[in-house]
């Protein structure tokens, strides 16, 4: 028995990339399904590199555990996590146990044995295969996800696992130890949120925080870049496993901004984080975040809040029990 962890290619090739725009464009459905079905990706998003963790803590716990794409290779290089095998997803055996992705759930009804669909994201909670199949089971990140399962899968539990966050990668540096006054914010999720936080910042008279805008970096550039700032705008209407601000939170940057709709459910106001629903909220919320006695006491609250996510604590707890509980191949769930 082995635990197939399917993840998409990453390809920076244009020809896929054209027919995704094309099949939008023309809303042909069809073109539509047999690009998103391709599982082809030119970003590494959150939730995959966490797919990528739940794979190695499961092979530390002592599984046979193996990433799966459709071209069976290692496409991702520094981008992804490093000494992981890959296998093609058609290499898989019925007595394997496959987790599946939100975005394909409907690639379960392919597989012969124990499945798991692992949904992370609202947007692609969909009930597109035999959920109610007894050896389906659905896993699941938050709370407020758990409430869109239950909606969208009724009769049909759905089980919260741990995030993973590596405190190797992002280690926790001091306040007093950073750039004073820089705050990251990612560009691609909702920038409209990001700029009218700025304005609205300078419009009360702020001056400490200046933003600078991060995209389109490596999983190792992105950590290396972790080290320097002092705070991190969390500026996405919804989220995934919402991974940016939980490393924030380990590496000792304080966090403001949304919750995202409940994704971010480690967001505490005024213990672990600033949180800001409007672009009004959160620029009064860095005006309260100049005071370095206010940053230092919340980094540290959220630093020790996070670390239950770090790989020796819940997530190797949670693999102990997962590879017992799938060890007697008459199992069902």
């Amino acid at each position: 028995m082995r635990f197939i962890f399917l993840i998409p290619d990453f390809d920076l090739g244009k020809t896929w990339k054209i027919q995704e725009k094309i099949a939008h464009l023309l809303r042909l459905k069809p073109l539509q399904r047999k690009v998103f079905l391709g599982m082809r990706t030119d970003v590494v998003f959150g939730g995959t590199l966490n797919i990528m963790r739940h794979c190695w803590i499961a092979r530390n716990c002592g599984a046979e555990a193996v990433l799966a794409t459709l071209r069976g290779v290692d496409t991702y290089g520094d981008r992804g996590i490093k000494n992981l095998p890959f296998i093609p997803w058609d290499a898989r055996r019925k007595e394997d146990v496959c987790i599946v992705p939100d975005y394909v759930t409907s690639r379960i009804d392919e597989v012969e044995g124990r499945a798991i669909a692992y949904l992370q994201v609202p947007l692609h909670t969909h009930a597109d295969f035999n959920y109610q199949d007894p050896c389906v089971s659905l896993w699941t990140d938050s709370p407020h996800m758990e409430a869109i399962c239950n909606a969208t899968y009724p009769g049909k539990a759905a089980q919260i696992v741990p995030n993973i966050i590596d405190p190797e990668l992002f280690p926790f540096i001091p306040q007093s130890q950073r750039e004073p006054g820089v705050l990251f914010a990612f560009p691609r999720k909702n920038p409209e949120f990001i700029d009218a936080t700025e304005n609205a910042y300078r419009a009360l008279g702020g001056k400490y925080w200046r933003i600078e805008r991060i995209d389109g970096l490596s999983i190792s550039e992105l950590a290396k870049e972790f080290q320097r700032p002092q705070g991190f705008l969390a500026s996405a209407e919804v989220e995934g496993c919402a991974l940016p601000p939980q490393e924030s939170m380990a590496s000792g940057i304080v966090v403001v901004g949304r919750q995202a709709k409940g994704a971010n459910f480690c967001m505490e106001q005024g213990k672990t984080a600033a949180i800001a629903e409007t672009p009004q909220e959160a620029a009064q919320r860095l005006i309260e975040l100049e005071n370095a006695e206010v940053r230092d006491r919340m980094s540290r609250n959220a630093y020790q809040a996070i670390s239950r996510y770090f790989p020796d604590r819940e997530p190797t707890e949670f693999w102990q029990k997962i590879i017992q509980q799938y060890k007697s191949p008459a199992l069902t769930f």
